[in-house]
């Protein structure tokens, strides 16, 4: 499994917390991860996973690109 560490991660994910109103307790527990496993990550302690971004990304409805920094436009563009 792809292992993902990378401080923007963990800047995308905090403001989607605060835009979303939802608490780091919230999203672990909607990701199904252990809080823990997530302040660790949050923190850098651990590296994010291919499978933890992807559900991140579900859980507030963005695409890995605008997770990960790669974009800055949280749904991807129709053509």
């Amino acid at each position: 499994m792809s292992l993902v560490k990378n401080t923007s991660v963990t800047t995308v994910v905090r403001r989607l917390l605060r835009q979303n109103h939802v608490k780091q307790r919230e999203l672990a527990a909607g990701i199904k991860m252990p809080e823990q496993t997530l302040s660790n990550k949050m923190h850098g302690a651990r590296p994010f996973t291919l499978r933890d971004l992807s559900r991140i990304a579900d859980y507030f409805d963005v695409s890995l690109d605008y997770l990960t920094g790669r974009s800055d436009y949280a749904k991807p563009l129709e053509v």
